[in-house]
């Protein structure tokens, strides 16, 4: 899931500058950007009916990818729209990043490139949908991000979920996040900021009370309040009791999530510290960063073992090296032994 790394919104700024200097508009990138991408000969718009090809980035937060040679958009039609639109959009960050030098350099000097990257698509993308007039106009109201602001955005814009999550959470007073959640619980997508991890997708946050309440009671007209949201994790552990909102959209569920500074309260200091444990089904790998539902674990580390076989033995550590191909950095474990190319470039 995207987190909020600082620096993503001014580098996703410098993504918008260094598209309108190449003659980019990006008012009609905003109306349809399938539109605007498809007539360009120096990119190619791949749509792929469910899995995108393995010579491409698969480490998005989103259904697509991006190949760097011819360049290549790549979007799962499979998805809504909506998502479709901010699918393009980030993989065209990735381009863009990937092709402005002052872009690259700051993407290299961060301590986590492939996540900073990653959120800038997001902030990019979604700052294209919802510009921040739009935003700020939402947002007025209820004196900040609320689940009701989310709602308005969802039935006033073309953005999808996922761009009204990542737009919402850079605009927390402080650490939180906001998640998309489906009629069963289960994380679609969310955006954290600050010291608060988004829960990882497709995880069961179902034992949220905030969500709870919700799933038994879906009226689409109601804003559900509680103070004791918490979100849960692979490890078993949970947050700080927090603030929380929810309200549907369609089949979703709209959550935000905040350790203090609640627009929808007069009063919110911080939380005493609080944590709970249980067992969780779902882990998100350390290495590939995929979810996965845990099925057994390590014999050696005790972490749960993912369907491609990394486990806390593999973590990423300082043995790292960029591919060749798709020049992301990456652990050593997913090369073959003497390769310059990486396993999914192969």
């Amino acid at each position: 899931m995207p987190r909020y790394y600082s620096g993503a919104q001014a580098q996703a700024e410098g993504m918008k500058a260094a598209w309108a200097a190449a003659g980019g508009s990006i008012d009609e990138l905003t109306l349809d950007a399938f539109e605007v991408l498809e007539r360009r000969a120096d990119l190619e718009v791949l749509r792929v009916p469910e899995f995108v090809p393995s010579d491409s980035n698969l480490g998005c937060s989103v259904a697509g990818g991006y190949r760097h040679t011819p360049p290549t958009l790549i979007v799962t039609e499979s998805m809504s729209w909506r998502r479709q639109q901010f699918t393009l959009l980030h993989e065209l960050g990735h381009h863009i990043q990937r092709t402005t030098v002052s872009l690259g350099k700051t993407v290299l000097q961060q301590q986590d490139r492939a996540g900073f990257e990653d959120a800038a698509c997001d902030a990019f993308a979604a700052s294209i949908l919802l510009p921040d007039d739009m935003v700020d106009e939402a947002s007025i109201p209820f004196g900040g991000p609320s689940a009701q602001t989310a709602v308005d955005l969802f039935e006033t814009s073309n953005a999808s979920r996922a761009a009204i999550s990542v737009r919402m959470s850079g605009r927390l007073r402080g650490a939180g996040a906001v998640a998309v959640v489906n009629e069963a619980g289960i994380v679609t997508f969310a955006a954290g900021r600050g010291s608060i991890y988004a829960p990882a997708r497709l995880s069961d946050q179902s034992e949220n009370p905030l969500i709870r309440a919700a799933l038994e009671d879906r009226d689409p007209k109601r804003v559900w309040s509680r103070d004791d949201a918490r979100i849960w994790y692979s490890s078993g552990h949970s947050t700080n009791e927090l603030y929380g909102q929810a309200a549907w959209a369609g089949d979703r569920l709209f959550v935000v999530m905040v350790e203090e500074s609640a627009p929808w309260r007069t009063y919110s200091p911080p939380r005493e510290q609080t944590s709970l444990q249980r067992k969780s089904r779902w882990a998100t790998c350390n290495t590939c960063a995929k979810s996965f539902e845990v099925q057994r674990h390590c014999l050696t580390c005790s972490k749960p073992k993912c369907p491609w076989g990394h486990c806390g033995c593999t973590a990423p550590t300082l043995f790292e090296k960029m591919c060749d191909s798709c020049t992301f950095v990456k652990h050593t474990s997913q090369f073959t032994e003497g390769s310059a190319v990486c396993k999914e470039c192969e």
